[in-house]
This record gives structure tokens, C-alpha cells and sequence, in this order.
């Protein structure tokens, strides 16, 4: 007896584990589509088991947990199944190694690397076009500034220009020219008084002739009365000094008429400037005669008078207030800080 079961034993020990869980279905009456929906599988997994066709594909892990979810539905112990399997030479799986999360990670960090590389690369061309952009803002700038500093040194050239140009007439001493001018404005006061002694003296001259003439008579009475010849020599004498003295003040008064008509034509081309602060000037007559050039102070006054037209030049004329024949002159259309020339008539 002992004999004839160990061969049986064996039997059953090399029986697959397909096998053994496809034989207690049968006898529990139980169909695939029944096993299939507790195990909630496909049908086609369970036929597969059944005959012992293991998918080498398929992960070992999950076929062991297929067959111990079969082993329950149809009441046999996991063990048993499991060593049947292991039995089984056909039917050698391999297991596969698990996968991690770390590939994933690796994954992820590779993916963080192309976006930080693509923010640099956006990064550098943005940078590039602000230094750009700043470069022609700076290129703009430095083109305006060349341009201001041109036309600084084209006025300043021509500053120097008309320094030169006048530099002869600035050599004068000023000491020369304002003594030119205190004459041209003491003359009026000196052709004044002679004016006036000139108007006293025709006055003392016909009170001579009245006094002469009041005193012939009485001169002659006496003398009459001893010589009679001499009476007539002086009575004569008394109406020649008279004719005499009238000639002579006919001629004063038109000396005296001359200064009068020269202070009249002075004072009608009389050019008056004054001063707010320091200023370079220079005054032309129309003979070309140079009234007045220089540097002229602050609170400084001058006086000018020459044949009109008059060409002036100034060095600031927002310093300066003109007049003519005491009517002012209007510079404000001229630009501050620049020479200006113009013709005063």
C-alpha cells in the first residue's frame, strides 16, 4: 500500500499549477466567466493560467497574485499552488527588477534642466537687446552733445574772431576814450556860457553908447566954451566907437549862432548807453570813425554822438538799454549770450 501511493503522491506533486486550480473549478462547478468576474479579469488571463501559459512578458509578480487570487475563489491553499509553480520547469519567471520612483525623478530633473536652460538663453537675448537698446540711446546722446559742443566752439571761434578784428581798437586805453567823452558832453556847458557872456556884452556896449552919448553933451558945452573946434572932434569920436562896437557884436552873435546849431545836430544824434553789467561793445560812425570800444562796467554810462547811421556791435546785449535822440531802443529780439550787430540810423 505504501508503495503504491508514493507514485501517486509524486503525480500530484508535478501536477502545474494551472492544472490543479483548473481541476477544483470543474469540480466546484464554477465556469470561467464566473472566476474571471470575482478576479475581476479578463476571461482570456484566466484560460492562460488554466493551461499553464505564462506570458514572459507578463511581471512575476503579478502572476503570483493571480494564482493565490484563484487559489482562494476555489478553495486551495496558496502553498500548494505556489510550489507547483515553482516545481514547474517549463514555466521559469524571471523576476523583474522593481522600477522606482527615482527614474521619474531623474526624469523630471532633466526636464528641469532644458527649461532653466531655455529661461538663460531667453535671459541672454534679452540682455543683449537692452544693451543694444541702451547703446543707441547712448549714441544718441553723445550725437546731441557733439552737436551742442560744435556749435559752442563755432560761436566761440567767432567771439574770438571779433576780439581779433577789434583787437587794434581795444589796445586804446580807456583813460584816452573817456576823455573824448566828457568833452563831447562839457562842450554844451561851455558854448552856454560863452552864449551868455556874448548876450551881456552887446547890453554893456549900448550902455557905453547911451552914457557916451549923454555925456557929449555937457563935454561939448565946456569945451564950446573955450574952443569951438574941439566940441566937433569929440562929438565925432563918440559915433565911431559906436559903429564900431555894433560890427563887432554882429559878428559874436554869429559865432554865437554856430555852437548853438552844432549842440542841436549833437543832441538829435545823441547815442546814450547804459550798462547792467559788464559788456563788450564797440560804436561806429558812418565816416568809420570808432566812437567808443571796450569792456564797459556794470552801472557804467556813456554818451556818444557821430554821423548817423551808427554800427554797433555787443558782446551781451541783455546788459545793455540804448537810446537815440533820447528814444529807447529795442534789443530783446536778440538772443542772450550771443554778439549782436545791428544800424542804428
Amino acid at each position: 500500500m505504501s508503495a503504491e501511493h508514493t507514485p501517486q503522491m509524486e503525480e500530484e506533486t508535478k501536477l502545474e499549477a494551472g492544472t490543479i486550480l483548473k481541476q477544483k473549478r470543474e469540480e466546484l462547478g464554477l465556469t470561467l466567466e464566473q472566476v474571471a468576474s470575482r478576479l475581476r479579469l479578463r476571461r482570456s488571463i484566466i484560460e492562460n493560467i488554466e493551461s499553464n501559459q505564462f506570458e514572459s512578458e507578463q511581471v512575476a509578480t503579478f502572476t503570483r497574485g493571480y494564482l493565490r487570487s484563484y487559489a482562494r475563489v476555489v478553495g486551495i491553499e496558496e502553498s500548494v499552488v505556489l510550489c507547483a509553480l515553482d516545481d514547474n520547469g517549463e514555466a521559469q519567471h524571471q523576476e523583474h527588477e522593481m522600477q522606482s520612483f527615482s527614474q521619474k525623478t531623474s526624469q523630471e530633473k532633466h526636464d528641469n534642466r532644458i527649461m532653466i536652460l531655455t529661461w538663460g538663453i531667453s535671459a541672454i537675448i534679452i540682455g543683449i537687446s537692452c544693451v543694444w537698446w541702451w547703446q543707441n540711446q547712448e549714441n544718441t546722446a553723445v550725437e546731441l552733445t557733439s552737436t551742442t559742443e560744435q556749435e559752442q566752439k563755432i560761436e566761440k571761434e567767432l567771439a574770438e574772431k571779433n576780439e581779433l578784428d577789434f583787437a587794434v581798437v581795444e589796445s586804446q586805453p580807456s583813460s584816452e576814450i573817456q576823455p573824448q567823452e566828457s568833452k563831447l558832453v562839457e562842450q554844451p556847458l561851455e558854448e552856454v556860457t560863452t552864449k551868455v557872456a556874448s548876450q551881456e556884452q552887446p547890453e554893456r556896449v549900448v550902455e557905453v553908447v547911451k552914457s557916451s552919448k549923454e555925456q557929449t553933451p555937457v563935454e561939448q558945452s565946456k569945451v564950446e566954451s573955450v574952443v569951438p573946434n574941439t566940441a566937433v572932434e569929440t562929438s565925432s569920436k563918440p559915433e565911431t566907437n559906436t559903429l564900431e562896437t555894433a560890427k563887432t557884436s554882429s559878428k559874436e552873435q554869429e559865432k554865437q549862432l554856430q555852437p548853438e546849431q552844432e549842440a542841436a545836430d549833437i543832441v538829435a544824434n545823441l547815442l546814450e548807453m547804459s550798462f547792467s553789467d559788464d559788456c563788450w561793445i564797440q560804436v561806429k560812425d558812418s565816416t568809420g570813425k570808432t566812437l567808443a570800444t571796450g569792456i564797459k562796467k556794470a552801472g557804467q554810462g556813456i554818451r556818444l554822438s557821430g554821423n548817423p547811421p551808427y554800427k554797433v556791435i555787443l558782446g551781451a546785449p541783455e546788459n545793455v538799454s540804448i537810446t537815440l535822440s533820447s528814444e529807447p531802443i529795442d534789443l530783446s529780439g536778440y538772443t542772450s549770450g550771443k554778439v549782436a550787430r545791428f544800424t542804428l540810423h
